[in-house]
């Protein structure tokens, strides 16, 4: 058990990280994000699924895939994704250092509530993600 086994984390959703909110600005700037409607999403840090899972219920056609590191939040958020049916949704125990390539490459990444908190180590390897698991034209 870690220390975000003891203290869980928020399971919210955050409008803001929504992918067709994203995609509406990655337009406005000029880039052509892939459709929402056949995306690929990664969130790191996603604690017990609560932002992924009404994206996964509303966008049937996209992928979904959270990481976190409390198996706790994990091990909830699995439940609640197999109560609803979504078979879009994958929640995965995962540290973020180690993410690699084999998760594949991701239309839309999100990552909030982490990256101002967690030591250079973990900084470095969200960028590394970003720069490695982003599909071209990819929105993180």
């Amino acid at each position: 058990m870690n220390s975000y086994d003891r203290l869980p984390y928020p399971s919210l959703s955050y409008p803001q990280t929504h992918p067709d909110r994203l995609a509406t600005l990655a337009t406005l700037l000029g880039m052509s994000p892939a459709p929402v409607e056949r995306c690929r999403v990664l969130e790191m840090g996603c604690a017990g699924g609560g932002n992924l899972l009404p994206m996964a219920d509303g966008l049937p056609g996209s992928e979904f895939v959270g990481i976190d590191a409390s198996a706790v939040q994990i091990a909830a958020g699995q439940g609640a994704v197999a109560a609803l049916g979504l078979a879009n949704l994958s929640l995965r125990h995962l540290d973020i250092l180690d993410v690699d390539e084999s998760l594949g490459r991701f239309d839309y990444i999100l990552v909030h509530g982490v990256y101002s908190w967690v030591p250079p180590e973990v900084q470095n390897k969200i960028l590394t993600v970003c720069k490695e698991n982003l599909a071209p034209q990819g929105v993180a």
